[in-house]
């Protein structure tokens, strides 16, 4: 028999109980079952051998499994004599079993134990406790701008759940993660974003337990307005500033947006821009969890194009994978601007 762990004392517990009630129901409506079982509990009182060494004894193939020769071995050296197959057929109906499939050592243990044997504390699989963190930076930004959350486990976890409430505002956003989706069993990385202004609480959840909560604020960006004179003849004429003559396609569209003072003057660039055909290497990935459409859920990757642009893409969701120094060729729509960072946000098409 290979090393015997037994699942969590509570669990354990519950299938003793189990045991108990179904042989008392049994033993009600079967005179000879209730002394087989009788006896059987007066044999292993005045026995004087644990569960564990019982149990190594019996199970002469080391299969963990006690077979209905086994126990008729044990009942055999129990009366001096091997007892008929209906004798160990019952006491297998004890435990929901049959002489053919065998009792697996998980009952067996349950088994004993509700004949009166103390099963040792060592034995039972100790719970793994899971504790998580969460680390939100920055934790004050503006409007269209966005926040990296990073979470970890003291242990590997299937999924976590993450809730984003703004506080202010009342919305609610529920996000659940699987593992395949995680940077690593232990660690995971995602980017926030809101064009809401608010105090934002983000709440990490295993099995349904909170583990840890962090806050940050989004901050209503204020925009700079041109100061007017009353005592000036002329208005003030706004002109576009000059692309230089180098500037084309997709290179000049950054140029424009590097030179927008106000966040609403890049929107409208936006606004009116084209697709664009890229290249680029990626160098981070992140999740998506609050895209909109089929970018929901999805990576957002942060890379570099051929002419050293870095530049953010929300990918649509699909069975895809990013790594990085991957290389990709895309097709994006212009989708934000980020007046802090002076980065292009995009998205898949």
């Amino acid at each position: 028999m290979g090393e015997l762990i037994l699942p969590e004392k509570e669990v354990f517990n519950q299938r003793v109980e189990h045991i108990s009630q179904r042989i008392d129901s049994i033993s009600k409506s079967n005179k000879m079952a209730k002394i087989l079982n009788d006896n059987f509990k007066k044999w292993l009182g005045s026995s004087s051998m644990s569960p564990l060494k019982l149990t190594e004894e019996l199970d002469k193939d080391r299969n963990g499994v006690i077979s209905g020769d086994e126990f008729g071995d044990l009942l055999g050296k129990m009366t001096g004599e091997r007892p008929p197959e209906w004798v160990v057929e019952v006491v297998f109906s004890f435990v929901e079993a049959t002489p053919k499939e065998g009792i697996p050592l998980d009952d067996w243990m349950a088994f004993l134990a509700a004949s009166g044997l103390e099963i040792p504390e060592e034995l039972f699989n100790t719970p793994v406790v899971i504790t998580g963190s969460i680390d939100i930076s920055p934790q004050n930004v503006h409007t269209g701008e966005s926040v990296s959350v990073t979470v970890s486990f003291n242990e590997p976890v299937e999924a976590y759940e993450i809730r984003v409430i703004n506080e202010t505002s009342g919305s609610q956003e529920d996000m659940i993660t699987p593992r395949a989706d995680m940077d690593a069993p232990t660690f995971d990385e995602f980017v926030l974003e809101s064009d809401d202004p608010g105090t934002f609480c983000v709440t990490l959840t295993h099995v349904g337990i909170r583990l840890a909560e962090e806050r940050f604020t989004v901050h209503e960006r204020v925009e700079e307005s041109v100061e007017e004179h009353d005592d000036s003849p002329e208005e003030s004429i706004k002109e576009t500033p000059a692309l230089p003559a180098e500037s084309t396609g997709f290179r000049g569209f950054i140029d424009l947006l590097e030179m927008a003072k106000l966040r609403s003057e890049a929107r409208a660039l936006i606004a009116d821009s084209p697709a664009y055909n890229l290249s680029l290497v990626i160098e981070n990935v992140f999740h998506t969890l609050l895209g909109d459409g089929q970018h929901r859920g999805g990576d957002t990757v942060l890379g570099k194009t051929e002419d050293g642009m870095t530049i953010e893409v929300m990918m649509r969701v699909g069975e895809r994978s990013f790594q990085t120094g991957q290389m990709l060729d895309l097709q994006v729509a212009p989708f934000d601007w980020s007046m802090a960072t002076r980065r292009l946000q995009c998205t898949e098409l």
